[in-house]
């Protein structure tokens, strides 16, 4: 499985990671989530309900809640906690985006490994460090979690026998490459197709052609995904106003940034807010 391409290529996008506390009679009524979510049990019991499927959790268990999935859950002990992390996953320069459920893991896992428990808690503290390295310890102690959950699961080799529709390119373009470079450092910016190709001596044509090829989407449509992302991580761990994190992805009208989240996320970034906060 190590050498399974398309793990190889997954990027996992930290979002946003908490420790949260609930007496008996907390209840999650059901919703869909727009996010991928890993929970680790930290103490107490708890019913899980993920695609009408129903879990009981106790502690050390780790429940694995794919993106798009509808969950409701409730407590049934008293003094109820877990650590949660938020995350969704792409996988750049090929040509298409897929869905979390790829990683093949088990919804629930029984974890017998302190050093996990250990990395969740790692991942809740740096997640408000002023650090500069901070972003890629996040990503780092995410990375690690998601290891441990593929490894301990049997369902991904039964999973992976399924047709899949990705196509991998080898032969990445660098050209392609320089500009999703510099969207990833300059998403806030609105560079126009004619600037793109000016960047790299391409016609508009090629460029779209080649970015299409390599990506599976347009230029456009890429950067908007970006600021999107970027988005939603802000709307999780600050308390801005939508408005003002749609001006700093370089989107000035927020009604069309609202328009574009939804698009996205399937709910409105104050409802995003809300769901991740309730």
């Amino acid at each position: 499985m190590s050498d399974n391409p398309i793990l190889q290529a997954l990027r996992l996008n930290y979002l946003y990671a908490e420790k949260f506390n609930f007496p008996k009679e907390w209840k999650y009524y059901e919703s869909e989530i727009p996010y991928s979510m890993i929970r680790f049990i930290h103490k107490g019991n708890a019913t899980f309900i993920i695609d009408e499927n129903t879990y009981h959790l106790e502690e050390d268990d780790i429940i694995y809640i794919p993106q798009g999935s509808t969950l409701a859950c409730e407590a049934t002990t008293d003094d109820f906690s877990f650590m949660s992390i938020r995350f969704t996953a792409a996988f750049p320069l090929i040509n298409s985006e897929v869905w979390s459920e790829i990683f093949g893991v088990d919804t629930k896992i029984r974890c017998d490994d302190p050093q996990m428990k250990y990395y969740f808690n790692c991942i809740i503290r740096e997640k408000d460090s002023a650090k500069k390295g901070k972003n890629f310890m996040l990503r780092g102690y995410l990375e690690l979690i998601v290891g441990y959950l593929i490894n301990s699961s049997e369902a991904f080799e039964t999973r992976s026998s399924k047709p899949r529709t990705i196509k991998l390119d080898n032969k990445n373009d660098s050209r392609v490459e320089n500009i999703v470079s510099y969207m990833l450092n300059n998403y806030q910016t609105n560079m126009s197709i004619e600037e793109m190709s000016r960047m790299v001596n391409l016609s508009s044509s090629s460029l779209r052609r080649l970015f299409k090829q390599h990506t599976g989407k347009a230029p456009s449509e890429f950067l908007t995904e970006l600021k999107m992302v970027v988005a939603a991580k802000r709307i999780l761990e600050t308390d801005a106003r939508i408005s003002d994190i749609a001006y700093q992805v370089g989107i000035e009208d927020p009604n069309y940034f609202s328009r574009m989240f939804k698009k996205h996320y399937g709910v409105t970034p104050f409802a995003y807010r809300q769901l991740a906060r309730d």
